[in-house]
């Protein structure tokens, strides 16, 4: 077993609520375990499923307001993931009073290389 701290920490609680309260709404849900990680083929952290719909989700998680930003390489990632599997790709935002989901195609690129989503508060 291996300690968590943290943002991770955070993070992963966030991925667990929302696999949960979509579980509740009779999704199948997958996490993917080490999604973050230094992997070849970027995976989402959640996948769900219900009836021929498919919704891949990057979880992001804040605690505070502001703008989230994602590396180029992990929407490709998604991008490519949700071709391969017909699903449609988000980022999840949790804060504490808030959980955004914004659809990958709707980010804002930087003149860095990242994308962004918009400011966070409600």
């Amino acid at each position: 077993m291996f300690k968590l701290v943290g943002s991770r920490v955070r993070g992963y609680a966030a991925e667990r609520f929302v696999v949960s309260k979509l579980r509740e709404h009779g999704f199948a849900v997958i996490r993917a375990p080490a999604s973050g990680s230094k992997r070849k083929d970027h995976v989402p952290d959640i996948v769900a499923m219900k009836r021929g719909v498919i919704i891949l989700i990057e979880m992001k998680s804040r605690s505070g307001e502001g703008k989230v930003y994602l590396d180029k390489s992990q929407i490709e990632g998604i991008e490519e993931f949700a071709e391969k599997s017909g699903g449609e790709g988000f980022l999840g935002i949790k804060m504490p009073r808030l959980l955004k989901f914004i659809r990958i195609d709707k980010l804002k690129k930087t003149t860095g290389g990242k994308l962004r989503s918009g400011r966070t508060n409600p």
